[in-house]
This record gives C-alpha cells, sequence and structure tokens, in this order.
C-alpha cells in the first residue's frame, strides 16, 4: 500500500511507502488490487526513489486536461472521483477531498482555497514553448500564468502557473 507524504514537493519527497488517498478510507478488505493483466501491461514507475504527488481539488477532470495539454501526462486510471495521470517518467493524482472519509487525516481541513500554498512543484518538459503555448489555453480555466517564460540564472528555462487552489506549478526544460 502507498502512504501519501503531502506537505513536501516533489523535488525533496523521499523514498517511502505511500497510502493513496481513496485507499485511506477504505478498510483493507475493500482495497481491490489492480487486475493482473493490467499490471503486467507495463512496469510501474513506482521504485524506490520514485517522487509522485497527489492534488486534491473539486476539479479533477481540469487538472486532468491541464495537465495531458501542458506536460504530456495521460489518464492510466480514471474513476469518477479520483484519476492518476502518468507520463513518461512521473505520476500525478488528482482527487476530490470530498472522497475523504472520517479516518484520513486530511477530512474536513481543506478549504479548497490556498491549500497549496508554500510548496512549488517542479515538472520537466521535453518543449517549454510548446509547453507555455497549452498552458496560456488554460489560464481564464483556474490556471493562471504567474510568471512568463523566463531565463533563470543557472541556465534553464521556466515558466509558472499558480491554480486557483494555491498550488504553484513549474514547468520547466531539463538540463
Amino acid at each position: 500500500m502507498k502512504r501519501l507524504l503531502r506537505s513536501v514537493a516533489i523535488a525533496v519527497l523521499l523514498s517511502c511507502r505511500f497510502v493513496s488517498a481513496e485507499d485511506a478510507t477504505k478498510s483493507a478488505g475493500e482495497t481491490k488490487p489492480a487486475p493482473p493483466a493490467v499490471l503486467a501491461a507495463k512496469p510501474s514507475l513506482r521504485k524506490p526513489g520514485f517522487c509522485f504527488a497527489e492534488f486534491a481539488t473539486p476539479r479533477p477532470e481540469e487538472y486532468l486536461a491541464f495537465f495531458e495539454s501542458v506536460a504530456d501526462f495521460h489518464a492510466i486510471r480514471h474513476d469518477r472521483d479520483y484519476i492518476e495521470a502518468e507520463s513518461e517518467r512521473g505520476q500525478l493524482t488528482f482527487l476530490d477531498p470530498k472522497i475523504w472519509g472520517p479516518g484520513h487525516p486530511f477530512h474536513g481541513k481543506l478549504t479548497g482555497t490556498g491549500q497549496g500554498l508554500g510548496i512549488e512543484y517542479g515538472i520537466v518538459v521535453a518543449d517549454i514553448d510548446k509547453a507555455f503555448a497549452a498552458a496560456q489555453q488554460f489560464k481564464d480555466k483556474g490556471f493562471p500564468i504567474s510568471t512568463s517564460i523566463v531565463l533563470r540564472p543557472w541556465g534553464s528555462r521556466d515558466f509558472r502557473v499558480l491554480a486557483s487552489e494555491g498550488y504553484y506549478f513549474r514547468f520547466t526544460e531539463g538540463h
């Protein structure tokens, strides 16, 4: 099982065992393993040292559309209020916080406004100009661009998006 470490940016997450927010609300008997054919179809990215993030939002579908367009993620699991998305090297989960039951540590604690403040999530993209053009299509849909493409002193270009829930996303070139 997986236990989510939520208060740390992806770049500083350590290798841990995580519990998804969905599984945290279920008893052990309720958690259904993926069918063997699904598990065998593709090797898992989740190996020691791999980092991922879960984003609580009442807009999981919009988050999926944003990350599909901007950073080449695609859905690998798509339930009503819970979506797992994957790129070649990372996984993101978007979930509606209403699925958190009374046993979950965040149950009833998130307001939906500013909950991600203080955490910056960095995502490397293959083509920063293409990603920026895609992000501009979402600026009026809860993903406003807070900083356009900038050449940073460390030599890479990036742009920043501050989502309406307070999540701060940095899309950057690889080096």
